[in-house]
């Protein structure tokens, strides 16, 4: 018997390891078993805490917002009420330099607070236009030097502004400073010139120019037919005129294309007048490019008839309240991400 039996169990070796197996697995689910039962429960427990503190944090950040948004807009009223109300009935009173000062402190206390709500470039121009009528009235006196004071006080305030903002701009961006006489026009180039080249008249390679006399659509071009690797914005700048505290400016945009890293091509497009004020504010007076990106042009400094400008470029994420996408066009890309997904 003993005989047979280990022959028989010679010939079905496979019976024996699929019940080795079928005891295994038993073990394995009894002891998945208890420590299911012991994890499950923690596991619930910590997402629990977890979900309960994520929901306590949005909603401490939630009312936090809300009280933010009740004390900026009772600041707005007041500020708005002390200047468009105060004022507006003292207009038959005369104005003197107190007056001016509040208006000043007033506009530099609505920009600090408001810069990326609202546009104060019309009340600093009324202002200006206000102190040059002062001007103009006290001419020769004592009261004339006074007046002159207030206004570069003004622009003092703008300036600054218009600095802090460029310098949260240009943190990933990149700036231009050029010096314009009238009638002079000079090419800026809206990109990184590094590894770029352009021709000379006898087809040589030569270092690309951020910024030159002339305009950029004189650079030498070998062959401009020739499919491109690259396309960057540059830009024309001719100073027209210089008004008080503003320089009119004719402003050519152009698509530069590039070939294995040497300018190849431009394309000029329709060219515009931009009014250039010491007033404007980058995160306002922005203009979007065919690239994504951002740029704007401030007036630094006037001397006589010629104009100090910095042309700023900044990444398209920056997106002012002004600038907020239309309704298509969050559709449009929903539908893009869908897609892509």
């Amino acid at each position: 018997m003993a005989e047979e039996r280990e022959e028989k169990e010679a010939r079905n070796p496979k019976r024996d390891l699929w019940g080795k197996f079928e005891s295994f697995a038993k073990i394995a689910a009894a002891v998945g078993v208890s420590i299911g039962s012991i994890a499950i429960p923690y596991i619930i427990q910590k997402t629990s805490e977890e979900s309960q503190r994520a929901q306590v944090f949005m909603q401490v950040m939630s009312e936090r917002e809300k009280a933010d948004t009740a004390i900026r807009q009772e600041m707005f009223k007041t500020l708005l009420a002390n200047y468009l109300g105060k004022f507006d009935g003292e207009k038959n009173a005369t104005e003197n330099e107190e007056s001016f000062r509040k208006r000043i402190v007033f506009l530099d206390l609505l920009n600090l607070n408001f810069q990326e709500y609202l546009n104060a470039r019309p009340l600093f121009d009324d202002v200006y236009l206000r102190l040059e009528a002062k001007k103009k009235e006290r001419k020769g006196s004592e009261e004339y030097k006074t007046w002159g004071e207030l206004q570069q006080d003004l622009i003092r305030v703008a300036r600054n502004i218009a600095s802090s903002q460029s310098g949260m701009l240009t943190h990933s961006g990149l700036s231009r400073k050029v010096y314009l006489e009238k009638g002079t026009t000079v090419c800026i180039r809206l990109y990184s010139e590094e590894n770029l080249f352009e021709l000379t008249e006898k087809f040589e390679k030569q270092p690309l120019e951020v910024t030159k006399v002339g305009r950029c659509s004189d650079a030498s071009i070998q062959n401009s037919s020739q499919r491109m690797d690259k396309t960057y914005p540059a830009i024309d700048v001719e100073l027209v005129r210089v008004t008080g505290a503003a320089v009119l400016v004719k402003m050519t945009p152009y698509q530069e294309s590039f070939k294995n890293g040497t300018l190849n091509g431009v394309r000029a497009l329709k060219p515009i007048l931009i009014d250039v004020s010491y007033f404007d504010l980058p995160y306002m007076d922005n203009t979007r490019l065919f690239d994504g990106r951002r740029f704007a042009l401030l007036l630094t400094s006037i001397h006589g008839e010629g104009a100090e400008i910095n042309a700023i470029v900044f990444k398209g994420e920056f997106m002012s309240l002004r600038d907020r996408p239309f309704f298509e066009e969050m559709l449009q890309k929903l539908n893009k991400d869908a897609k892509t997904n």
